[in-house]
């Protein structure tokens, strides 16, 4: 049985014929300060898609933010920075909302709620609707009851929509559940080179202490039993300083390379070189980093989170509970000791990915609610002139 709601969807009738005579929906996506770079495995391909269904795309971010993810030109790129801010430390929003209206945007996507409170500034100043995404369980709290401006809340995850409903943060059929979409390779990448030492990478960010803790003391363990890998943590946070001491204390420093938080394109590199991923830390945000292993074709072990609904134990992921040593030590030992089984679960999550998650159904859902807002804004308008 489907325990999820029906998910918002424009009727048939709403529906855009085709692309011949659609006349194109003009959309300025904002960013906050690391929106592009922590969103690009799915705003990358969202972007170029959109421009081969007739949406004319500008992106308005902080100078400083790294657009290397957007295909620019053919977008156009919108920069604000410090010597335009206002008194507020916010942008000069009149600037930039004559510069929409320049442009005669139609519609504002606020591409996560770091750029909210912009957004809601420039829909007052220069009348334009907006739509906003959230990847985190709890947006609904920060978000509170969205004005008439507000024509869709983008929910990218089945427990994101309920926190949403359930805060009230926009009427039901406003609420979407459009799931992230995102590229993936065709088969399974780990264990490509059997001769080699395989490679186990576990990410995320470094402020709980004891889910890295488990971590560690796992792969103390597998050198006990003399396993040799490679292995990796990527991340940075308010425990980092005690985890490198407990490397000292397991007496892994030859084993273990501590690394920064990299951006998404250098992330995949790291990962297609990896044979196993590991995120151990549960967070109330999407995981893109589990997200992003799974679509390059690596079997992934990790707990459960609520906003990450695409980690599905067994099926996509092995899961085991927050700070359980010995129960990562055996998933982590079953994908080691059988590389057919660690290689049938990148499968299963990649196929899992392309029912689910697949750019194309991403892009054309985000044309519809783009499309049913530009009209109905229109529609509301018409009927006030009428009035």
């Amino acid at each position: 049985m489907n325990d999820e709601p029906a998910t918002s969807s424009v009727a048939p009738a709403e529906r855009p014929a085709g692309k011949a005579g659609t006349r194109p929906v003009r959309v300025a996506w904002v960013a906050g300060a690391n929106s592009l770079e922590s969103l690009a495995p799915t705003i990358q391909p969202l972007a170029i898609s959109l421009m081969d269904e007739m949406v004319e795309l500008c992106v308005l971010c902080p100078e400083g933010a790294d657009i290397r993810c957007l295909p620019s030109p053919p977008v156009e790129m919108i920069r604000f920075g410090r010597g335009r801010w206002g008194l507020f430390g916010g942008p000069r929003v009149d600037e930039l909302a004559s510069r929409l209206v320049e442009r005669k945007v139609q519609l504002l996507h606020a591409l996560d709620v770091s750029s909210v409170r912009l957004v809601w500034r420039l829909a007052a100043e220069a009348k334009i609707d907006y739509v906003v995404s959230s990847y985190a369980v709890g947006d609904g709290k920060r978000l509170g009851r969205l004005g008439g401006r507000a024509r869709a809340v983008l929910a990218a995850s089945y427990q994101i929509q309920c926190d949403l409903m359930e805060n009230r943060v926009v009427s039901a059929r406003k609420a979407y559940l459009l799931r992230p979409g995102i590229v993936r390779v065709s088969g399974p990448t780990c264990y490509e080179r059997p001769a080699d030492m395989p490679a186990v990478v576990a990410g995320g960010r470094l402020d709980d202490f004891d889910c890295f803790d488990a971590v560690l003391r796992t792969f103390s363990e597998l050198k006990r039993r003399n396993y040799q890998c490679v292995y990796i943590i990527i991340g940075q946070g308010r425990s980092e300083k005690r985890l490198r001491a407990r490397v000292e204390s397991l007496n892994l420093r030859p084993d273990v390379t501590f690394v920064d938080p990299q951006p998404p394109w250098q992330f995949t590199g790291i990962l297609r070189a990896a044979d196993i991923y590991i995120s151990p830390a549960p967070s109330n945000a999407v995981d893109f980093q589990s997200l992003l292993a799974m679509a390059v074709g690596v079997p992934v072990l990790s707990v459960e989170s609520p906003a990450s609904d695409f980690l599905k134990d067994g099926q996509t992921t092995l899961q085991f509970r927050r700070g359980d040593a010995s129960g990562l030590n055996m998933k982590l030992l079953s994908v080691l000791e059988d590389r057919a089984a660690a290689r049938r679960l990148a499968e299963k999550a990649l196929e899992y990915l392309g029912q689910q998650h697949g750019p194309a159904e991403a892009s054309s859902k985000t044309v519809e609610i783009y499309r049913r807002a530009v009209a109905e804004a229109a529609a509301e308008k018409k009927q006030q002139q009428k009035a």
